[in-house]
């Protein structure tokens, strides 16, 4: 077994992360799939708290390392060396960090309210790139001012069989576009100035938090509304009595049936209880394993899982549908027309002590294919 590589280290110089300027530790993944993808945790990283690789066998250990030299070669990872002194001086006291947001509070320039709103701002836009299901389903793409916002649509040519002396028919081949409408997602999180020197907690970071969840859930219900709209346009609605290995390979079926492969499949938390109470009886032992142990499954019949939040909590799907889609390649796009911005917001002029931000995006989103869609029903 080679020696685990430590991120944390004190060595001369640390492997930090230039998205974030934090020590390399990039979300977990799991097995290359058959469309080269990896499924990627939602809490778990890649070292875990020992610093060491999150794997079982020597194995596993080989696959991490090939993900992330990967992830290199390709530009995901953007690392940089760093002497690890240069680190200690980034880490501030919570006393020093309460002086600094009483200040921002109070600069008559708001200067200091304009860079801290800036600041909660760019950890918002990473984690929603990372996190958000909407973004994971669909190929993101940026655009630019003023430029028309269309998506290409893919062609058919028809291929025959003649005689010797035959003619082939002509196959028309036509471009066909579609422009998918654009639509605004915001949060105006407000905090009274009484409120900042009361709390007992780091109430900005948890507005901050709260207002990520809620542009989260604006987009993946509008990703949720669109998938259940064009689910039965190609394909038939899988109706089921219990979430089995049956009910996900038949949903899984009216995908790949078009010659496409699903990659995801979608599902409430409710469901959840049908594979801990009705699957773990027909897998593997390692499998079983990992969903006793874990609590969940990370990819299933080669496609990855995600599962929706808890009862009654920023749910966009209902207890008993599913979802299946294809590869986001095949599938459509999420345009970004602006991204996510900061405005600081006062309302002193009125009279009432109160500040806060107006974060606002504009996005669009296009389902090309509904041949990659499927949906799944709970009777």
């Amino acid at each position: 077994m080679p020696e685990r590589f430590n991120p944390y280290a004190k060595a001369p110089f640390v492997t930090i992360d230039k998205r974030t300027g934090e020590p390399f530790n990039p979300p977990d993944f799991g097995r290359e799939n058959k469309a080269g993808h990896r499924p990627k945790s939602a809490t778990d990283k890649v070292f875990n708290k020992q610093a060491t690789l999150n794997a079982s066998d020597s194995g596993e250990v080989l696959d991490k390392i090939k993900g992330l030299l990967d992830g290199a070669a390709s530009g995901e990872y953007q690392v940089t060396n760093q002497p690890f002194t240069m680190q200690a001086g980034l880490q501030i006291s919570a006393e020093e960090s309460e002086s600094i947001l009483r200040q921002a509070f109070s600069d008559p320039t708001s200067e200091g309210f304009r860079t801290t709103g800036q600041a909660l701002l760019n950890p918002i836009k990473e984690v929603i790139d990372y996190e958000g299901v909407t973004r994971k389903i669909w190929v993101g793409r940026d655009v630019k001012q003023g430029e028309v916002l269309r998506y290409d649509k893919d062609v058919f040519v028809v291929g025959y069989v003649i005689a010797e002396d035959g003619q082939t028919p002509q196959s028309q081949v036509e471009g066909k576009y579609v422009y998918p409408p654009e639509f605004e997602v915001s949060a105006y999180p407000t905090i009274e100035l009484k409120d900042q020197y009361r709390a007992q907690y780091d109430i900005l970071a948890r507005a901050q938090d709260r207002s990520r969840q809620a542009i989260e859930f604006q987009e993946d219900q509008a990703g949720a509304n669109l998938l259940l709209a064009a689910g039965n346009t190609e394909n038939a609605t899988t109706f089921f009595a219990t979430m089995n290995i049956a009910a996900v390979e038949a949903m899984r079926y009216q995908v790949e049936r078009h010659r496409l492969s699903a990659d995801k499949l979608i599902i409430n938390r409710a469901e959840v209880s049908d594979f801990v109470n009705t699957i773990r009886g027909q897998v593997d032992p390692v499998t079983q394993r990992e969903l006793v142990m874990a609590g969940f499954i990370g990819t299933f019949l080669n496609m990855m899982i995600i599962t929706t939040a808890g009862t009654n909590t920023y749910e966009f799907l209902h207890p008993g549908e599913a979802i299946v889609v294809t590869t986001p390649e095949y599938l459509g796009g999420f345009a970004v027309r602006q991204a996510l911005m900061s405005e600081p917001v006062t309302e002193m002029h009125e009279g009432k002590p109160r500040r806060g931000w107006y974060w606002w995006e504009m996005v669009a989103l296009a389902l090309i294919n509904p041949k990659g869609v499927a949906l799944g029903s709970k009777t």
